[in-house]
């Protein structure tokens, strides 16, 4: 067996790799003496340390496929939460430096094998003096038994050195069996169309509840061909339930559908009684129950205070439920939250601003609280290891979503590797779990407004990465959008056909939502800030490629749009909307209305949406006070999803079984339907945006697989 060693000197194409020095040496490569265009301005390049090594590591595995599991072992020491990102960017920059190598064959230089790992595609030449030989394991043992015994006596020490061998050779087979046995285990429990959600096993392991659409179903496990049973009424919604320890009742939200009142109820299985509790936020509120049966834990947004917040509420008694979180000045929301087995502790996750959640713990005996995580993206789900010393968490990492494992005293994470991984619940008494299987993919689509029959959106370009939230500049006549080619969110742009595309940042950070300015020379766009507690508003130029952050003494901003004059950037925060400006002057409170995206349409006049009141609204920025809704809330009821043009505003209509595309005219103010979608079509987060000398309406479309709920065995819970 040969083994190539781990520093060796190699060459790809005629171009030397040196991983002593971390170099690249292009100047015998015989590609580029034919004077390709596009190839290497010097004749040297230094690399990180970690893209060498990478590179090193497929040379010497070539030609075989190396999974990514592999590659974040070897390369990043297991660590997959930092080697996941890590290692799709080290791919990204290994493949641009090494293009000029592969361009007459138009292929890449590295091979992603899809669901597997990677493959270098050019064949590597090592120097005869860098290979060695390797024994294989038993050869190895069977050396060392052979020296003992030549040094040590006869008799007793031979037979415990025997024994010694049997140890190691059993042990090796015992190792290799007990890790096969470990392998990850999904099996599917539901299998009906539709996304079903937060899913929650029995206390005798029996019965599964899950919600789809706005009801609560329930599942006999035992039951191969059983079909699923529809708990809740139509005359309500619910979506979250959990149960008692006991196993004979669940309790959950509910939300009358005639008036909206909101109700923590409990449903008694065997006599389908309902009592309700106490008033509750919404339908689909987090909320769990204490191990002991005597408390539940929810969030609620009590009217006597500015902010929702979460609350204890004692099962036995009339007694009122207790908040025990921040009350005023809270520069941050509570959106999950589950007791820990053992009692002491709280798990919290908690958003900053509108692209940053993080995980904390509560002690519930002293009330002080630990962060555990900094700096992650949309929590969906998290509940405790029976140990109470681990926490299973869903989380994404730009548009791509995972399953993690983080130690409570270590702050280590850990990947499952499991993609879709959504709203985990472990097993009673048990090291397995649920969770909703749940993938999205968003693409950059659009509508031709010309066509006679509208019949349909089309994807602008065919990919595997997701690109979002596009926004057009008549005057460069290009798309801004942002993707997550490169394992991170960036702000990437097209011309209008899909093509010629181009980076513009490379933060390595959560870029969302840019925006043009007028005049095609920078982009507004929003990234978290240094401690990964919020979003700052970014500038970048064009020209230059420089970027800026705007002061400001805000945490949190929402969608950036600009002026008329390109000199001030609108924002909404908690004081209301805000012009910043690009000199850093003070900003300038244009109105105290709550907004969730404002477009300044000429030099005077902001059309926005709001967050307390349906309806597209306008206001003069001389006469701030005196807004008035532009479409009546009856018929618009969507908070991004809007352009406005000369003519009228396009904009999105929802129904619980199929979407509209509309348009409002300004000169008769009726209402036209476009085009009638299915349901998931298009995303509640994205973004419209509309090309005049096209007539081409931009949007991102989501792209919904089946979402099953999945019983898992993973080897990293045991």
């Amino acid at each position: 067996m040969i083994e190539i060693r781990k520093e060796a000197v190699f060459t790809l194409a005629g171009c030397e790799v040196t991983p002593s020095d971390n170099s690249l040496n292009f100047k015998n490569c015989a590609q580029l003496e034919t004077g390709l265009e596009g190839s290497v301005s010097t004749d040297k390049i230094s690399l990180q340390p970690k893209f060498i090594e990478l590179l090193s590591y497929l040379a010497r595995q070539y030609p075989n496929v190396v999974t990514r599991e592999e590659l974040i072992e070897s390369i990043w020491e297991g660590n997959s939460y930092v080697g996941t990102k890590a290692l799709t960017n080290a791919i990204w920059n290994l493949r641009k430096h090494l293009t000029p190598l592969v361009e007459d064959s138009g292929t890449e230089a590295i091979e992603t094998v899809r669901k597997t790992g990677y493959r270098l595609l050019i064949e590597p030449e090592f120097k005869p003096d860098d290979l060695i030989s390797k024994p294989e394991v038993l050869e190895v043992e069977q050396a060392k038994v052979k020296a003992l015994q030549e040094k040590l006596h006869r008799g007793g020490i031979a037979i415990v050195i025997l024994f010694i061998l049997v140890g190691v050779v059993g042990g090796f087979h015992l190792y290799q069996d007990a890790k096969q046995l470990m392998q990850t285990e999904q099996n599917r429990l539901t299998r009906a169309s539709g996304a079903e959600l937060y899913p929650a096993v029995s206390p005798d392991g029996r019965w599964l509840v899950y919600g789809k659409g706005s009801d609560l179903y329930l599942k006999d496990l035992h039951s191969s061909t059983g079909t699923p049973k529809r708990l809740t009424s139509n005359r309500t919604k619910e979506l979250r339930a959990i149960w008692t320890l006991d196993g004979k009742s669940l309790l959950y939200p509910s939300e009358t559908r005639q008036n909206g009142e909101c109700h923590l109820s409990q449903f008694i299985l065997a006599s389908h009684e309902v009592v309700h509790l106490a008033p509750c936020y919404s339908y689909s509120s987090a909320l769990d129950i204490s191990p002991d049966g005597e408390a539940i834990i929810y969030i609620w947004h009590d009217e006597r205070y500015e902010y929702s917040g979460l609350y204890e509420l004692a099962l036995s008694g009339d007694t009122d439920p207790v908040r025990i979180s921040c009350k005023k000045g809270c520069d941050y929301r509570d959106r999950d939250v589950a007791y820990s087995p053992d009692g002491r502790w709280i798990a919290i996750s908690r958003r900053f601003g509108n692209i940053s959640e993080d995980i904390f713990i509560r002690n519930r005996g002293s009330g002080d609280e630990i962060r555990i995580t900094q700096g992650l993206e949309d929590i969906r789900g998290l509940s405790w290891h029976p140990d109470s010393d681990k926490l299973v968490f869903s989380t994404e990492n730009s548009g791509v979503r995972d399953g993690y494992l983080v130690d409570i005293n270590s702050k280590k994470i850990s990947s499952l590797s499991l993609v879709g991984f959504s709203y985990p619940k472990f097993v009673p008494n048990s090291t397995e779990l649920v969770f909703s299987k749940y993938i999205k993919d968003f693409k950059l689509a659009y509508l031709e407004l010309d066509q006679v029959i509208p019949t349909t959106i089309f994807p602008l370009s065919n990919s595997e990465f997701s690109h979002r939230n596009p926004d057009y500049s008549p005057v460069t006549k290009r798309i801004v959008y942002v993707s997550n080619e490169t394992g991170n969110n960036e702000i990437w742009s097209s011309d209008v056909n899909g093509k010629n595309r181009k980076q513009h940042t490379d933060l390595k950070r959560r870029v969302a939502y840019p925006s043009w300015s007028h005049d095609g020379a920078k982009l507004a766009f929003l990234a978290p800030d240094d401690k990964n507690e919020g979003n700052k508003i970014h500038i970048l130029d064009l020209a230059t490629g420089g970027i800026s952050i705007l002061a400001s003494k805000y945490l949190d901003h929402r969608r950036p749009s600009w002026s008329q004059d390109d000199k001030r950037v609108l924002s909404s925060t908690y004081d209301g909307l805000l012009a910043f400006s690009l000199t850093n002057s003070r900003p300038q409170l244009i109105t105290s209305t709550e907004v969730r995206l404002a477009k300044m349409v000429n030099g005077s006049q902001i059309v926005f949406t709001r967050i307390s009141k349906p309806g597209l609204w306008i206001l003069d920025i001389n006469q701030a006070d005196n807004m008035r809704a532009l479409i009546s809330s009856e018929v618009f009821d969507e908070d991004y999803n809007w352009v406005v043009t000369d003519k009228g505003v396009y904009f999105r209509e929802k129904h619980s079984s199929y979407q509209l595309i509309n348009f409002w005219s300004f000169n008769t103010q009726l209402i036209t339907p476009i085009l009638k979608l299915p349901s998931s079509s298009l995303t509640s987060y994205g973004a419209m945006s509309f090309i005049a000398d096209k007539r081409r309406l931009l949007m991102t479309l989501s792209e919904y697989s089946k979402r099953d709920v999945i019983l898992l065995n993973h080897k990293l819970l045991h």
